[in-house]
C-alpha cells in the first residue's frame, strides 16, 4: 500500500518492457530495507501488456499512461508529482540489491551538501558497470559506435570520460553519474526546473547532474550502495537507425545548448579529480 507520507518517490520511464519491470519493481518491494516509498511508473505507449500487468499486479504504482513514447524526457511527468523528499529516478532494466536504498537514503541525510548519489552500477554478472563520468568529448558517439568501437571504445579519450583510471570502490564527488539510478534531493529537483523534455535516448543523465549542482547540489558516486541494472545501450545495436540518428541528435543539441560552459567542467573535473586523489 502507497504510504500517505513516502519518504522516497521512486519514477520509473518504461515501453513495453513487462519483463524488465518484474524484476524492477519486485527489487522495490522486496528491498526497500524499511523506507517508506512511492511508485510512479510513466508508460510510454507500450504495446504489450505491461500496463495491465501493473494494474493487476502491482496496484500500488501510481501509472501515467502516454499515447506516445517520449523517452526518457518523460521523466518530469512523474518527478513533478514525488511526494517524498527525495526522489530516485531508476531504469526499468534496473534493479535495487539488498540495502541499496537505505544507502543511499542515509548518505543525503548525513551530507547536507550532497544534492545527488549514484550507486555503484553492476552487470548482471556482478561485472562492474562505470558509471561515474567526466565531461564526454565531441566525438564520443563516433567512437563508440560500429565500426569505430573496435579499436576506440578502449582508448584514452573514452577511456578518461568512462574514468576508467578512478578507483570505483570510493566514494568521490564527481562531473555526472548515469541515469540508470540517481537519488537527489526534491527540493533541489524543484529548484533544478523541469526534466529536459528533448531528450529521448539521452544524455538527459549529464544534464540531469549539471542543474541539480547548480542548484546548490553536489554530486557523489557512491559505491557502498549497488545497483544491477542490464546496460543494453540500444543505440548501437544498428550502425544506422532512427533510434542511433535520434542518439546523434540529443548528444549534440546537449552540447550545443552547454558549449559555453565545456571549459568550465572540464576545469571542474580536474578540480574534483584532485580532491578525490586521482
Amino acid at each position: 500500500m502507497t504510504p500517505s507520507e513516502p519518504d522516497v518517490t521512486i519514477v520509473i520511464v518504461a515501453h513495453s518492457a513487462r519483463d524488465e519491470l518484474e524484476a524492477c519493481l519486485g527489487s522495490i518491494r522486496d528491498h526497500a530495507g524499511g523506507v517508506a516509498t512511492e511508485t510512479i511508473l510513466v508508460d510510454n505507449a507500450s504495446t504489450d501488456d505491461t500496463v495491465p500487468w501493473v494494474r493487476s499486479e502491482h496496484p500500488d504504482v501510481t501509472l501515467i499512461e502516454l499515447d506516445q513514447n517520449l523517452g526518457v524526457g518523460s521523466r518530469y511527468l512523474g518527478i513533478e508529482r514525488a511526494r517524498g523528499r527525495h526522489t530516485m529516478i531508476i531504469d526499468s532494466d534496473a534493479a535495487l540489491t539488498p540495502d541499496a536504498l537505505p544507502t543511499m537514503v542515509r548518505a543525503l541525510d548525513e551530507n547536507p551538501g550532497w544534492g545527488l548519489v549514484g550507486p555503484k552500477l553492476l552487470n548482471p554478472d556482478g561485472t562492474i558497470q562505470l558509471s561515474c563520468r567526466r565531461w564526454p568529448p565531441l566525438s564520443l558517439p563516433v567512437m563508440r559506435r560500429p565500426p569505430l568501437d573496435r579499436w576506440l571504445d578502449d582508448s584514452p579519450p573514452v577511456r578518461r570520460h568512462l574514468m576508467a583510471d578512478a578507483d570505483h570502490d570510493r566514494v568521490r564527488p564527481v562531473l555526472y553519474v548515469l541515469g540508470a539510478c540517481q537519488l537527489f534531493r526534491s527540493a533541489l529537483a524543484a529548484r533544478a526546473g523541469r526534466f529536459d523534455t528533448r531528450s529521448v535516448i539521452g544524455p538527459d543523465d549529464i544534464d540531469w547532474c549539471i542543474r541539480i549542482r547548480d542548484a546548490g547540489g553536489e554530486i557523489v558516486y557512491l559505491p557502498s550502495a549497488e545497483v544491477i541494472h542490464a546496460y543494453q545501450r540500444r543505440s548501437r545495436q544498428q550502425v544506422i537507425s532512427k533510434l542511433a540518428l535520434r542518439h546523434f541528435r540529443d548528444f549534440y543539441g546537449f552540447q550545443w545548448r552547454y558549449r559555453h560552459r565545456r571549459r568550465e567542467f572540464a576545469r571542474l573535473a580536474h578540480e574534483l579529480d584532485r580532491a578525490a586523489g586521482s
